[in-house]
């Protein structure tokens, strides 16, 4: 079969080079179907005793790890929440100026706590010895510890905080 170099001359040159992109930049064909994994195969043994029968061996072989989401198992009872809330009140019998902070990071000492101010989660003064606040917690932070300054040298009180499982509220109380 002989092709003429002159039909192909007649076309425009702006085609051509179009129409080649589109045959080339098509790709091979294929499915779209993802890719599954091969269905995983148990197998029980079985042992054969000296009257000839065979029984099952009681003990399952077990279970792979999930390797998808869809392998995910949830418990009924989890709210699937990231966060959850944990309102703050304070209520000090005192005038004095004073400024209230919830840390994550500190370590208890012999004489008190050591506190790395940098990882608080929330800061603000208290107005006459009182705040009330609702702060939105990460699920992970199940301990922290909330301190109150005051501005006349007083030392800092602490105060511990642990998360309530079967509480309906998390609350931070300081009096």
């Amino acid at each position: 079969m002989k092709i003429r170099i002159e039909k192909f001359i007649n076309i425009p040159y702006g085609l051509m080079v179009c129409g080649a992109l589109l045959i080339t930049a098509c790709g091979g064909g294929g499915d779209d179907a993802p890719d599954t994994p091969a269905p995983v195969e148990t197998a029980s043994t079985t042992t054969e005793t000296t009257t000839g029968t065979t029984t099952e061996d009681p003990t399952p072989d077990p279970t792979p790890d999930p390797t998808s989401l869809d392998d995910l198992v949830v418990d009924a009872d989890n709210k699937l929440e990231s966060a959850y809330l944990l309102t703050i009140n304070i209520d000090k019998d005192s005038t004095q100026r004073g400024y209230f902070s919830l840390c994550d990071d500190y370590q208890t000492q012999s004489d008190g706590y050591s506190v790395n101010f940098d990882s608080c989660l929330f800061r603000g003064p208290l107005n006459e010895g009182k705040l009330s606040k609702e702060v939105k917690v990460a699920n992970h932070e199940s301990q922290l510890i909330a301190v109150i300054w005051f501005y006349e040298g007083q030392d800092p009180q602490y105060s511990q905080w642990q998360y309530k499982q079967d509480a309906d509220s998390q609350v931070l109380t300081m009096n």
